[in-house]
């Protein structure tokens, strides 16, 4: 693994663009002893399964090559046909199931890191042939854990393999004195037993390596503060950059409420400072929307807008300060709302009533119908 990426000051967690970037150079995450576990567990499966038949193939394949007449030999050209019949079933054999292993073990080896395919690796890189920092590499705490991991798995290994072996001595010594067909079969067996059990040595070695191989490929990679700083400032953009996209969005916020005011059934004034246009469909909403709301020279905007299109105009200070402060745009009102709201509405029912009649417009509630609940109060 890359030592770019280690630094034994770097406290923080790395951030999900500096996985991505280990990715794209090659660094991924790899646990190679869960890869041999299941590949040894494999084979020792399908001996297990298959061996008999495999043995009996075998021994097919010889008594057909030791059929071979007198006269047949003495030609060299019939003699190869005649072996490479013989001979060429059997590797057909072994080459699909070396095959198949290294696909189990490609497949597991990919399993904790996922595939990647990335040719920075092949790219030239004077670091890697410079002495000092490959001797820098092997006295490294990294490589000394590698290198006890090794020993380590291969002491266990070797010492259940002896064990193994010296308990059932006698079973291959009978094995050897047997007749052919039998000695090979009880011998696949016990081979296969081994590698059973080996397998599952090597399962229990790598459910301790996987999460090590984990918790390793993430310290490598974690970062100080000021790298996580600067990658957030390099994903914002500068503050300049910043300031303009948040003035671009307002702009945009501007043109959108200007359009989605004269759409509004009512608007809610503070009178002068706050300005929030509500829309209601009957049947369609379930209860009244912000289309539009605003301070200061918004707030005077929206009232504008309102007038030149004959948007009713309902004051309610109080309800107009809550409704800007506690509603966002688009959004329906809460239902603590719902009641100061819909009596509202209810006086805007009846200022277009008045005015398809021709009467005068009533007067405005002075009681605190219009006002909102003490938790929506400013």
């Amino acid at each position: 693994m890359s030592e770019r990426f280690a630094d034994d000051s770097k406290t923080e967690q790395p951030t999900s663009r500096r996985l991505a970037k280990a990715r794209e150079e090659g660094v991924v995450l790899r646990a190679h002893g869960l890869a041999a576990g299941v590949v040894l567990a494999v084979g020792a499966a399908v001996l297990c399964m298959g061996g008999g038949k495999f043995v009996e193939f075998l021994e097919l394949c010889l008594r057909r090559d030791l059929s071979l007449g007198a006269d047949g030999g003495r030609d060299p050209a019939h003699l190869l046909i005649t072996a490479s019949a013989a001979v060429t079933p059997a590797l057909l054999i072994l080459v699909v199931f070396l095959l198949a292993l290294a696909a189990v073990g490609f497949t597991a080896d990919i399993i904790v890191g996922g595939w990647t395919f990335s040719t920075r690796p092949l790219s030239p890189d004077f670091e890697r042939i410079n002495p000092v920092r490959g001797f820098q590499r092997l006295a490294s705490q990294a490589a000394l854990v590698e290198l006890l991991k090794a020993i380590g798995k291969c002491a266990a290994v070797g010492a259940i393999a002896f064990c193994l072996i010296r308990s059932w001595t006698p079973d291959f010594i009978a094995a050897a004195v047997e007749a052919w067909p039998p000695a090979a079969n009880r011998s696949a067996m016990l081979l296969s037993r081994i590698f059973l059990l080996l397998s599952a040595v090597l399962a229990g070695i790598a459910a301790v390596e996987v999460p090590y191989q984990v918790w390793a490929y993430r310290n490598r990679l974690k970062m100080t503060r000021q790298e996580v700083r600067d990658e957030l400032r390099e994903f914002d953009g500068s503050p300049q950059t910043r300031r303009r996209i948040r003035l671009l969005r307002r702009r945009l916020a501007r043109m959108r409420m200007a359009a989605e005011v004269p759409k509004a059934d009512f608007v809610v004034t503070n009178p002068e400072h706050y300005a929030a246009a509500l829309q209601y469909r009957e049947g369609k909403m379930r209860a009244p929307r912000l289309v539009a709301k605003g301070t200061g020279l918004v707030a005077q905007r929206i009232r504008e807008i309102a007038t030149e299109h004959r948007v009713p105009i309902v004051e309610a200070a109080p309800l107009a300060r809550a409704i800007c402060r506690y509603v966002e745009l688009e959004d329906e009102i809460p239902t603590g709302l719902y009641s100061p709201v819909a009596e509202v509405l209810a006086y805007v029912y009846r200022l277009r009533a008045a005015g398809a009649a021709g009467k005068p417009p009533p007067p405005l509630p002075r009681d605190h119908r219009f006002e909102p609940p003490s938790e929506f109060a400013t």
